[in-house]
């Protein structure tokens, strides 16, 4: 595998070091993840040129993506939010007859798209996103949501918030800087020719022009690297609790006080076997997770679940 250079290696470290890696994972943990990840979105891309043949349609869209994550209320809450600020930015470049700034990430960042200088003009009406299995899709009239922004902002995104927190609360200034940058890492922000080669787009399947695909697999695939480095850390966490009296052990921690005493030992980067295990947590999980009503479905279920499902 280390024969070969991952293609996203600086926007990998850089997700991984926003959920609480160091700065230097190994090239071996970087190309492990941009795999798994790789072969999570060509599952992703295959199922959704599926959906779009089943429709009669040629191209897939937004709809046949954000379906196969319909189960996860809390990851289609932020691509609605992000879906429907973009419209508002959209509607607000018109109106005004001029360029938006093109700054706003999709992942991090979508729970402050109200902020003073992305807010839209008193014209401007924040629509619903509505997704064709949802009741409201079953009406032609839409109710705008003018006040309240705050309301865009749901559970999902209050949590993640309070994680970020809790993440940020004792680094430096210069830490707090660096975690903001690296905070806004995508696969496809200024990168779409590079992530469509990467991805198969085109290949295994395609997609109208004018639709957010790339928006929504950007999103995605950030999850994907930040729940993996997440999930990871969980196990070497456990690794080292079950180690640190351990004076063998390469996470033997040093007692303290001492003049003379060595200062204690930095936590050693993730290694490809906590990705791997990692990788098979979180597809387990989802599996023991996904809800079926018909029971004469269940082995289908199974096997649609463990064939690649993207992982949380």
């Amino acid at each position: 595998m280390s024969s070969r250079e991952p293609k996203f290696r600086q926007e990998i470290q850089q997700m991984m070091y926003v959920s609480g890696e160091t700065l230097d994972p190994s090239t071996e943990t970087i190309l492990l993840i941009e795999t798994l990840v790789q072969q999570q979105v060509f599952h992703m891309l295959k199922l959704s040129q599926e959906l779009a043949w089943r429709r009669g349609a040629r191209f897939f869209s937004n709809d046949d993506l954000i379906f196969q994550v319909r189960n996860d209320s809390a990851r289609v809450e932020r691509i609605r939010n992000f879906l429907a600020w973009k419209a508002v930015r959209r509607t607000t470049k018109d109106a005004d007859g001029k360029e938006a700034t093109d700054d706003f990430v999709f992942g991090e960042d979508d729970t402050g798209a109200g902020s003073s200088q992305d807010a839209p003009s008193s014209t401007a009406q924040i629509m619903p996103v509505s997704l064709p299995w949802d009741v409201e899709s079953f009406y032609e009239v839409q109710v705008p949501i003018i006040e309240h922004h705050g309301e865009l902002i749901g559970a999902a995104s209050l949590e993640k918030l309070r994680k970020n927190d809790e993440r940020t609360q004792d680094m430096t200034a210069s830490e707090y800087a660096t975690w903001s940058q690296y905070r806004h890492a995508s696969f496809t922000w200024r990168k779409a020719k590079r992530f469509r080669e990467w991805a198969g787009l085109g290949i295994i399947a395609e997609h109208k022009p004018n639709d957010d695909v790339l928006d929504i697999l950007g999103f995605i695939t950030s999850e994907m690297v930040q729940n993996l480095t997440i999930e990871a850390l969980k196990i070497q966490c456990g690794e080292i609790e079950s180690r640190k009296y351990s004076m063998d052990s390469s996470y033997e921690t040093q007692d303290a006080g001492g003049l003379f005493s060595p200062p204690p030992r930095a936590r050693n980067p993730l290694e490809t076997r906590h990705i791997r295990q990692a990788f098979q947590n979180l597809q387990s999980r989802r599996l023991r997770k996904t809800p079926f009503k018909n029971r004469g479905r269940v082995a289908y279920v199974l096997v649609r679940s463990s064939a690649g499902i993207p992982f949380m």
